[in-house]
């Protein structure tokens, strides 16, 4: 009985040195649930931002623990420790000097949408809009930006707790127009069981919003220059354009 527990006793002794000798993490890396761009399924990091990520450590050679944590703790935590990374995020001038930015990662113009086909609502203009229903989530930039074109929710605009509820009452064709994000609106349509290709943009209303990868501005300034370099190899040789497409296409056949 002493051999096969001697044996056992050194066999977890070498386990315990093999990973002692394993170098440590130059990164911790925050984000939060939120799909299509980061969850977790499984026990595995899912999403455009997770697979934008490591895509970017691999080519840079660093290495990252990832954590999916509420956004307000993963910023706060950000802001606090060096070399960690944050992501993704919106670079807004607040935010400028609280972080060493890469990117950028993704961008994510808001726009109108109509279902296209025989039925779609026909559009020349917002103006012309003005006589249809459209569906936007409240508090968000895209209700301020239909607003400040002079919609209403007392006449024109229906406002929607999410980008989904958006999308299944244009589905349901009880709203002529979304507005909102590409990204987010494809995956919400795949999600219920609907074409997302049939979502057709008719308006551009911004695209000046990018998200960014953001470390602490205490972080080792290499390591910002190797992931930043890292992206725009990623940008240069087409993967970085294929994820995209992939998530801004979900359910589409892929060659």
């Amino acid at each position: 009985m002493r051999l096969p527990m001697l044996a056992l006793l050194a066999c977890c002794f070498q386990l315990l040195v093999a990973k002692a000798d394993q170098p440590m993490p130059e990164l911790n890396a925050l984000t939060e649930s939120l799909p299509p761009l980061s969850y977790e399924e499984n026990g595995s990091y899912k999403g455009f931002s997770n697979e934008l990520l490591q895509m970017m450590l691999r080519e840079s050679g660093l290495r990252a623990t990832i954590q999916i944590k509420p956004w307000s703790r993963a910023l706060r935590e950000a802001q606090l420790t060096p070399n960690t990374v944050l992501y993704l995020t919106v670079r807004t001038p607040e935010r400028e000097n609280l972080f060493k930015w890469v990117g950028p990662a993704l961008p994510l113009p808001i726009e109108m949408f109509r279902l296209s086909g025989s039925r779609s609502a026909p559009f020349a203009s917002l103006d012309q809009a003005r006589h249809s229903l459209v569906a936007v989530p409240r508090d968000t930039p895209g209700q301020k930006m239909m607003e400040d074109h002079g919609f209403s929710d007392s006449q024109n605009l229906v406002l929607t707790n999410d980008e989904a509820l958006s999308v299944k009452l244009l589905y349901a064709r009880r709203v002529q127009y979304t507005v909102g994000v590409a990204l987010f609106q494809r995956y919400a349509a795949h999600q219920q069981g609907q074409d997302p290709e049939r979502l057709e943009s008719v308006q551009v209303l911004d695209d000046s919003t990018q998200f960014y990868f953001a470390l602490q501005k205490d972080s080792k300034p290499e390591y910002a220059a190797r992931l930043q370099a890292a992206l725009d190899k990623l940008k240069q040789d087409g993967r970085y354009a294929a994820l995209l497409k992939r998530y801004s296409h979900p359910g589409a056949k892929t060659n």
